[in-house]
């Protein structure tokens, strides 16, 4: 190094540290301008966005560039230096002079144009939430009835902030709209005006469009959300619940009357940690309806006046009392693990829950009372046991190590109802809807326990009740929403899951797999009854593998069409069927060897005879 230079390289680190600085900052500066001579400006400097499609096109899913196809690390680099923007001749050379890089400087006009743009685009957004702010603030005091500032604390924050609500989607919908209406019409008419197509586009707000977009698929989303969690089931998901009856845990109606009143014990004790009066009427009212509904559903097999729910003190010598009998308590471990599950507060059945929007659980009932009331469950296994569900699930559908917040995410999640709780339906069915009034005399086996369930579900689909799937719902209730059915006086599901895409059954069988491993394995070395799940799984998908291919057969063309001519069966087509099978399959099937795995695992010998389903 010439002895001319070593001055800028400083004599200790702070001046090292400021030199370097600086002569990184100017080399960075030359650069990105170019000297006076340079032909194209200089080199340039990347920014942002070229530097994240560079490394994007690292990955190896980008193929590398060939002769015969560019590939995306070669069309970055001709997009930086210039080439690929550039004029090119009748000869494909590039014009001299007409090189347009796109680097950092690009960058930083392309971040002003969308700030200048962004600035009509936020005020349009500050005036429609504050019009909802001020209108709801408004409100709020008129129904409290607050005379002065002290009482403002008792206007819940969550009820006047302008977001997250139906109506602020809504509003957000239309002002973007009309925004966007009124700014397109502007660029057209100055485009027209001025005899310049160009001139349209270079007037357009693209912020302003980007927003309307994103209003417009948060507010569908939304509504086709709220629709699906107040409309009753299609053939399609009747047909689907039915796949994921797995027949291998049940409750019973012991077991499921202490899992419906610690349901409402949750609610209870959310009320009575609800600080801001109106929120916590609202909550009275869907417990209050809630309630009904429930006993409603067993109120002719019930004496009126017993009472269903029992109160904190009873429940819990009611659960000590049983345990102490010397009962097996893997059915707490069920009644907790469909608790834990439960989701207070949705739309119930007859009533589309607009009262009942925005509210939500301010506290921790499991935690605080139930696993401190009893002792067999504590507020780390009930944790352990939730997160085993979780990763159970993560498993049969495959989404570990891939980025489920992308746009997977959009799709609609499915709610628990009912769980393993439901498995005891089929057994109990028969007598309650000979209790009801079915005469089925000429019935058995399976053909009486589907017509039972379809008569407590307050008669087929196809009559308007809620079918099957409504029936073991009545019974069942863990984790679900119960509300009127068709005006029988009996009750069905409201919130019934939505099984297109096999949801439903990847649920029930994330929950018996974590079932099996958490409690029965871990905590009961109970091989005997994880080895007759098994069975029963196995079983299972023997079946569904026959119905498969006999559903094959009645899509058109793939056989003689033995359930009719058009392919379809009650309503569904019986290529959807055989999708679903296959789905059903698919998740079982992994399910069954997680369970294999599980019982090899213990080192003990297991045996696939047909025991009695626990």
């Amino acid at each position: 190094m010439p002895e001319s230079h070593r001055p800028l390289i400083g004599k200790n680190l702070q001046e090292k540290l400021a030199f370097g600085t600086i002569g990184w900052f100017f080399h960075m500066v030359s650069d990105m301008a170019g000297s006076g001579g340079s032909l194209m400006g200089g080199t340039g400097i990347p920014g942002p966005i070229v530097s994240l499609i560079k490394d994007v096109s690292a990955l190896p899913f980008f193929r590398e560039a060939t002769a015969e196809e560019p590939g995306l690390r070669l069309w970055v680099s001709r997009l930086f230096n210039g080439t690929l923007l550039a004029d090119h001749d009748e000869n494909g050379r590039i014009v001299k002079g007409t090189a347009r890089k796109f680097d950092l400087r690009t960058e930083i006009g392309m971040l002003e144009e969308a700030g200048r743009q962004a600035l009509p685009v936020l005020v349009n957004q500050c005036v429609v939430r504050g019009f909802y702010f001020c209108r709801r603030a408004a409100r709020e005091i008129r129904d409290l009835d607050i005379h002065g500032v002290a009482e403002l604390g008792r206007i819940a924050p969550e009820d006047i902030l302008p977001w997250g609500t139906p109506a602020m989607r809504r509003m957000v919908t239309v002002s973007s709209g009309i925004f966007v209406g009124v700014d397109i019409a502007d660029a057209a008419v100055r485009s027209i005006a001025s005899r310049d197509p160009v001139k349209f586009f270079l007037r357009v707000n693209y912020v302003g469009i980007a927003t309307f977009t994103v209003a417009c698929v948060v507010d569908v989303r939304a509504t086709l959300e709220n629709e699906a969690s107040t409309s009753g089931e299609g053939p399609e998901e009747t047909y689907e619940r039915g796949l994921a009856d797995l027949g291998c845990l049940k409750l019973d109606f012991m077991q499921a009357r202490i899992l419906h009143s610690i349901e409402h014990a949750i609610v209870a004790y959310d009320i009575a940690a609800e600080e801001h009066p109106k929120r916590a009427a609202g909550k009275r009212a869907w417990l209050k309806e809630w309630s009904k509904q429930v006993v409603d559903a067993v109120s002719l097999v019930w004496a009126a006046d017993a009472g269903y729910f029992f109160p904190d003190d009873a429940l819990y010598a009611k659960i000590g009392s049983r345990l102490g009998d010397g009962e097996d308590a893997s059915w707490l471990w069920l009644v907790a693990m469909e608790a834990g599950r439960f989701r207070p507060y949705g739309p119930l059945r007859g009533n589309d829950g607009g009262e009942y929007k925005g509210l939500k659980p301010c506290s921790d009932y499991l935690n605080d009372v139930f696993c401190i009331r009893q002792d067999v469950i504590g507020t780390k296994e009930l944790a352990d046991l939730g997160h085993a569900v979780d990763g159970a699930r993560a498993r049969l559908d495959g989404s570990r190590g891939r980025l489920v917040a992308g746009v997977a995410c959009t799709a609609i999640i499915v709610a628990a109802t009912g769980g393993l709780a439901a498995y005891f339906a089929p057994a109990i069915a028969p007598a309650l809807a000979a209790a009801l009034g079915l005469e089925a005399s000429a019935l058995h086996g399976a053909a009486l326990a589907s017509a039972s369930l379809a008569f407590l579900g307050g008669g087929a689909i196809a009559a308007g009740g809620a079918g099957m799937a409504g029936g073991t719902m009545v019974i069942a209730g863990g984790g679900a929403l119960l509300g009127a059915a068709g005006g029988t006086g009996l009750t069905a599901a409201a919130s019934l899951a939505l099984a297109t895409d096999g949801r439903y059954v990847l649920e029930e069988c994330s929950k018996l797999e974590a079932f099996c491993q958490t409690v029965l394995l871990d905590r009961n070395d109970d091989v005997r009854s994880v080895s007759s799940i098994y069975a029963s799984l196995c079983r299972r998908i023997v079946e569904l593998e026959a119905e498969s291919e006999s559903v094959r057969l009645a899509i058109p063309g793939e056989g003689n069409c033995p359930h009719g001519k058009d392919g379809t069966v009650e309503g569904m087509s019986a290529k959807d069927m055989f999708e679903a099978i296959n789905r059903t399959i698919k998740v079982m099937s992994k399910c069954r060897n997680d369970l294999a795995a599980a019982l090899r695992e213990t080192n003990q010998e297991f045996s696939l005879l047909p025991w009695p389903t626990r």
